[in-house]
């Protein structure tokens, strides 16, 4: 049938329809072509798209971690928000300026808020162009393409204004995690009180690291050992968790203790993702070798990331032998597990167990048998006994010495990164822990170490207690389980 012998009613109806379905057809193939924004907020490259969907909410993407989806609005459109790359170089200098970082959330907010409003204008015009030129072209009719740009205006502003009139600001303390991020919940914590105690904690980092002076000059008056320009000073740092204000702490107290070699116990990052790797950049500019062994949050890729910085050794168990950095032989291997990935949760004392078994097998065949044995998690350590004079080990953020049958001592630090994101989101602060120990340089064998406890959260305080080796021979045996349960935690 023609459309010519239509009925008429059919026809009035199609003459009026087909410039609205077109409009709203050709308003839906322009936002997807020409509707995202990108522009900088911060050091955060941003794209940022009004989709149109059948359900209204704001997704942010921040790939290849995941996504955090908040249920902000009701309407036909959806706020796509995607972290498209990092400024490092600007990144990086924010970091090391206290001031700066003060001032970064509030800068963000409104390099965002800005771009909001920039999308929102371009995502309307692409929508009015794009249904002015469906129509027209279709239809072949001017007066048919400004009716297609009236529809998709009356759309637009309706679209807007309903999503204003529903919107939610409490959606935020609702946010679904995909991807990755889908564990932060549980591994982070309130992402509210992080947020807001970041702050107050940057705000801190200036006088932790004028104290690591004041500190480092109560040292030089302590009536006990005193190292000598020979002695190896090594720092013993572990568990950072991403914290970028452990940085600057650990070069002030290798700048002042003039430090032969840093020693990382491991859990450097969070979840171990390839976006996380660029927080192990400082490495490179501390000026010193820095021995690193991989704790159960690290990854692989954390590992890899480590051992390209300049100055970095990795021990992986794998070499076969010790490897000699300032004077000392260390030895040290993986933690066979990987907290983030979740079909290895349930089994981490029968996994933590068979790896600690396998690399003392390993590290007992060593001739000769090294210095030091560097392993993240200390909760079998006797099985180190007898191998080498000295265990250094984290993962329990609480710091511990104690002294083996067979005269092994392992030291076990405490989180130098006051437990890194989760530590913020406590009311009580977690401390910031780090050791210097003095060696021998004719024996190797530790003779001394001084642990500095720096306050957490909304704390300038910095403590030091030296100790000798020979005065605390017959510390007790350590804690029954100095890695608490559940490993999650750690």
């Amino acid at each position: 049938m023609r459309p010519a012998t239509w009925p008429s009613w059919l026809r009035r109806t199609l003459s009026v329809l087909s410039p609205v379905v077109l409009a709203l057809v050709g308003a839906w193939i322009a936002l997807s072509v020409a509707g995202t924004t990108q522009a900088y907020a911060g050091p955060l490259a941003i794209d940022v798209a009004f989709k149109p969907t059948i359900g209204g909410e704001s997704i942010i993407r921040l790939d290849p971690v995941g996504a955090v989806v908040l249920d902000t609005h009701q309407g036909p459109v959806t706020l796509d928000i995607s972290v498209r790359e990092v400024d490092l170089d600007g990144l990086n200098g924010i970091v090391q300026d206290p001031n700066t970082l003060s001032s970064l959330d509030e800068e963000i907010t409104n390099g965002i808020q800005d771009v909001l409003v920039d999308a929102a204008i371009r995502a309307a015009l692409a929508a009015v162009i794009g249904a002015a030129l469906a129509a027209g072209l279709v239809l072949r009719s001017v007066r048919r393409a400004l009716l297609g740009a009236a529809v998709a205006a009356v759309a637009v502003v309706g679209t807007y204004g309903l999503a204003a009139l529903t919107y939610d600001p409490e959606s935020v303390r609702e946010p679904a995690y995909t991807g990755p991020l889908a564990a932060a919940p549980q591994l982070i914590g309130n992402a509210e009180d992080i947020a807001t105690n970041f702050d107050a904690y940057a705000d801190q980092l200036a006088g932790f690291v004028t104290n690591v002076a004041a500190v480092y000059d109560t040292t030089l008056n302590l009536e006990t050992f005193q190292p000598t320009d020979d002695t190896i000073r090594v720092l013993h740092v572990s568990d950072l968790h991403l914290n970028p204000a452990a940085w600057d702490i650990i070069d002030a107290v290798a700048e002042q203790y003039d430090v032969d070699v840093i020693v990382d116990t491991g859990d450097i990052v969070d979840q171990g993702t390839p976006v996380e790797s660029a927080y192990v950049r400082p490495i490179g500019e501390l000026g010193r070798p820095y021995v690193f062994v991989k704790g159960n949050h690290d990854s692989v890729a954390t590992a890899a990331a480590v051992a390209a910085q300049p100055g970095a050794v990795v021990l992986d168990g794998e070499a076969g032998e010790a490897v000699e950095v300032a004077g000392l032989r260390f030895a040290g291997a993986p933690d066979p597990r990987f907290t983030p990935d979740k079909s290895v949760r349930g089994i981490p004392d029968d996994t933590i167990r068979t790896g600690t078994e396998d690399f003392a097998d390993d590290a007992a065949e060593l001739d000769p048998p090294p210095d030091v044995i560097v392993f993240h998690d200390p909760s079998h350590a006797e099985l180190f006994d007898g191998i080498a004079p000295l265990v250094l080990s984290g993962h329990a953020h609480k710091r511990d010495t104690y002294t083996l049958d067979e005269g092994t001592r392992v030291m076990v630090q405490g989180s130098t990164g006051g437990a890194g994101l989760r530590g913020l989101r406590d009311e009580e602060p977690t401390s910031v822990n780090l050791s210097v120990l003095y060696f021998n340089p004719e024996t190797k064998r530790l003779v001394a170490w001084d642990d500095l406890t720096l306050g957490g959260l909304g704390q300038t305080s910095a403590e030091i207690d030296r100790h000798q080796a020979d005065e605390d021979e017959g510390a007790a045996q350590g804690p029954e389980d100095p890695s608490p349960a559940p490993d999650l935690e750690n």
